[in-house]
């Protein structure tokens, strides 16, 4: 209700202020596809409990399409996605890390990754993204660190800045040089090419977990089409009954994670609608029952792509339990890549439980007995009830 956010303004003013929460002024972010990269996590500190952080079932404050919440009416309440802009460029992005897969399956010779390879370095398509793409659950890059000679939203293109913060800069720093490894291997010959298809895919859904995330965030610190590309690296450009690409994946092993990230991004557009600001507004730009209303989407939809990316690591590894040789090598090698992902979200939550697996990443191929302590650790940290 507007009056429980209400009585947390005070925390919120506290939070945007020991947080940086400011509107990027004086940032240079240039024209935009409507896919933008850079911009500001509203770090909105003590104003989400643990306990609402810890559970991807809808609290008091979430936004749930129609139902009767802290949320104005909006465009979003019918449970679809209606578009700010024109088709967002980033769906065929979300096809072309599925074609990829597509070829690999196919074709998994020296040529097989050669071709796989040029579909994914299209011009402006899926390579073009993943190599800036930013963290944004991780402090921004400070502005006395940036290069004066490139955009505000591209700073994560700068070398220097890529080794001193890797990761924010996840994109060029952790995940193309997994990406390019993989296709190197494949198109030399070397090794198990399902272990290098595992990989590509794995580090293509990492780009697409923080591809959600980001974009929703921006569409209020770059432009307001960022919502439709939000939408679009989660569902690749369907409704809530479809998706391909990451909504696939996560809708096969949880429904409830599906709907959450739904209601999360489109959390997002609600408020973009509902308080509508010019092309390129700031936080500020909101009164303060919005910029709570925003800081809510945030934890809300953090919280719900990290229980559907912690649901889709614990069906892999179960399903990792009946698998040998090279399947259950291949199978490994993408779990290598995804499990640590979770990371940051399982300290945050419960570094206690979570300690485990910070370990059991990197230990090689797991028995059963350590699979299922995984899936235990798991279970305690990323809960949805």
């Amino acid at each position: 209700m507007l009056g429980e956010i209400g009585l947390r303004l005070g925390v919120l003013a506290l939070a945007l202020g020991a947080w940086g929460c400011d509107d990027g002024a004086g940032d240079d972010r240039g024209e935009t596809d409507g896919d933008t990269d850079g911009g500001m996590a509203y770090a909105c500190g003590d104003l989400v409990s643990a306990d609402e952080l810890a559970a991807c079932s809808p609290s008091p404050n979430d936004y749930q399409p129609g139902a009767d919440d802290s949320y104005p009416a909006c465009v979003t309440d019918d449970g679809t996605y209606s578009l700010v802009d024109g088709t967002p460029s980033s769906i065929a992005r979300v096809e072309a890390y599925e074609e990829v897969l597509s070829m690999l399956a196919d074709d998994t010779s020296v040529d097989g990754f050669t071709a796989a390879r040029a579909k994914y370095a299209e011009d402006e398509g899926l390579e073009s993204r993943l190599q800036r793409r930013e963290d944004l659950h991780f402090p921004e890059i400070p502005q006395s660190e940036w290069d004066p000679g490139v955009d505000g939203d591209k700073q994560c293109t700068v070398p220097t800045n890529v080794t001193a913060y890797p990761e924010r800069c996840a994109g060029p720093a952790l995940i193309a040089p997994v990406m390019n490894d993989a296709f190197a291997a494949g198109q030399t010959g070397e090794g198990e090419a399902n272990v290098h298809v595992a990989r590509i895919e794995a580090a293509g859904l990492w780009f697409l977990y923080l591809s959600v995330y980001k974009e929703a965030n921006t569409c209020f610190t770059g432009k307001a089409k960022d919502c439709d590309s939000a939408w679009a690296y989660y569902t690749g450009g369907f409704d809530r009954a479809g998706g391909i690409g990451l909504a696939a994946d996560i809708r096969d092993v949880s429904a409830d994670a599906h709907a959450a990230i739904w209601d999360g991004f489109s959390a997002f557009r609600c408020i973009r609608d509902a308080y509508p600001a010019d092309d390129t507004p700031a936080v500020a730009d909101l009164d303060m029952d919005a910029q709570a209303l925003l800081c809510s989407a945030q934890s809300q939809l953090t919280t719900a792509l990290d229980f559907g990316l912690a649901q889709l690591v614990r069906s892999r590894l179960e399903g990792l339990k009946d698998l040998e040789g090279a399947e259950a090598d291949a199978a490994w090698a993408g779990l290598e890549i995804l499990g640590p992902v979770l990371d940051r979200a399982g300290n945050e939550r419960d570094a206690v439980s979570y300690a485990p697996l910070e370990s059991f990443w990197s230990a090689g191929l797991p028995a059963t007995a350590a699979i299922d302590a995984a899936v235990q650790s798991l279970d305690a940290v990323f809960t949805c009830a």
